[in-house]
């Protein structure tokens, strides 16, 4: 009898076993679908910044980078004329000194060298009138009838004048290659002192704008570069490089950033609320205007990329100033009733979505199609209905 008993349980505990081992799921890992509110939101931090702005940047007229040497707190109130940068020149003025220097002296070679040029060119002439001179003689006096000299002087007369237009001939030669070659000389030392010319004419032109002034009053704010720094006296900047700028408060915007794996279905359009991390019990609306198209990095040694966007402010307040932190949220999707589920629950397979619908006890596998989406749920557009159980685990993972 006791033995009976014993065969009893034994087979009773390989049946349930073996019912372990089917696609059952145990109840606290399923979910009963249905109809509940749904929204979207994705949560978004940033600061103000003005929809339109005077860039305040390094001359590009300048030639070369340029070293602040004092800049305007940021903030600052200023008034139109007001001194905003001021550029160390003392470089530049040891250089314009040294061009200076060097500019002269090739002046002063020039002045050498076309003495010298002149000089040698008086002897050239002075050798070829003297050559014309002894030729002529040589010719006018030429006699030769050999009544009166002998032909061995005739013949000496005949080979001086040879010799003479010979002569002539070389002085008329060099002369020719002295003022290729003198020519070539004075060339290039113009050339030398047009180049320090223009590089003290650069060099003038970068003194004269070692200050920025104001073009009008404003509230200035520093630029932040990719990094997220801001300039500061001992930077070296290029022409044209942003430094500052004067925003017009009047009319203000959001600049926003979301990671990028929170970054639901942002687009233009869709409204938004945002609170002044110092004014936190105000809170204030907008729209999205701008999305950017890819995300990226925003800090420097921080991996984490963000979407970066603008935003419009629906009222305008004199409390808002450029630079203001905040916290905003993003309405992506309105509240409404949808069919949801956890996200957790469905799965991907070749680009197909399904889950496992429980179907006389067991889970089968259920091909869906999404709709919208947040962070921890989504929406049933097909494939399900309100009641419905669901497992909320991969049953291969349990088989």
């Amino acid at each position: 009898m006791k033995t009976h008993f014993t065969l009893i349980v034994f087979s009773s505990a390989l049946l349930i076993a073996g019912c372990s081992k089917e696609n059952i799921a145990p109840s606290a890992l399923t979910y009963t679908v249905e109809r509940q509110e749904f929204l979207t939101e994705v949560q978004a931090k940033g600061h103000l910044i003005a929809a339109n702005e005077t860039i305040i940047s390094t001359p590009a007229s300048s030639k070369g980078p340029q070293t602040i040497a004092w800049l305007m707190p940021e903030y600052s109130q200023v008034k139109k004329g007001d001194v905003i940068a001021r550029f160390d020149g003392e470089l530049m003025r040891r250089q314009s000194q040294k061009h200076n220097n060097k500019a002269a002296q090739t002046a002063q070679d020039l002045t050498q060298k076309s003495g010298a040029i002149g000089k040698d060119r008086a002897i050239l002439n002075h050798d070829i009138v003297m050559v014309n001179q002894e030729k002529q003689f040589a010719e006018d006096y030429s006699i030769e009838d050999e009544r009166i000299r002998s032909k061995l002087d005739i013949l000496e007369t005949q080979q001086n004048v040879e010799f003479l237009n010979a002569k002539h001939d070389y002085f008329e030669w060099q002369t020719k290659r002295f003022e290729q070659s003198a020519a070539g000389e004075i060339m290039l030392l113009k050339m030398q002192e047009d180049q320090y010319t223009q590089k003290l004419a650069m060099l003038n032109t970068n003194l004269s704008q070692l200050e920025i002034i104001a073009p009008h009053d404003g509230l200035l704010t520093h630029n932040t570069n990719w990094r997220g720094e801001k300039p500061r006296a001992g930077e070296t900047l290029w022409p044209g490089q942003k430094i500052a700028a004067l925003p017009d408060i009047s009319q203000m915007q959001l600049k926003l950033y979301v990671p990028e794996r929170e970054a639901i279905d942002l687009a233009p359009g869709q409204s938004l609320q945002f609170q002044l991390i110092a004014l936190p019990e105000k809170q204030f609306n907008g729209e999205v205007i701008n999305v950017s198209p890819f995300p990226k990095s925003i800090k420097r040694g921080d991996p984490q990329k963000y979407y970066e966007l603008k935003a419009s402010i629906t009222k305008q307040t004199p409390i808002l100033r450029p630079g203001l932190k905040l916290d905003a949220r993003i309405l992506v999707t309105p509240r409404s009733e949808r069919l949801v589920v956890p996200k957790q629950s469905v799965f991907t397979e070749q680009n197909a979505h399904y889950v496992y619908l429980e179907q006389s006890g067991e889970f089968v596998k259920t091909t869906v199609k999404l709709g919208k989406h947040n962070l921890s749920h989504v929406e049933i557009v097909d494939g399900l209905t309100s009641k419905d159980v669901i497992s909320l685990i991969d049953i291969k993972d349990i088989q």
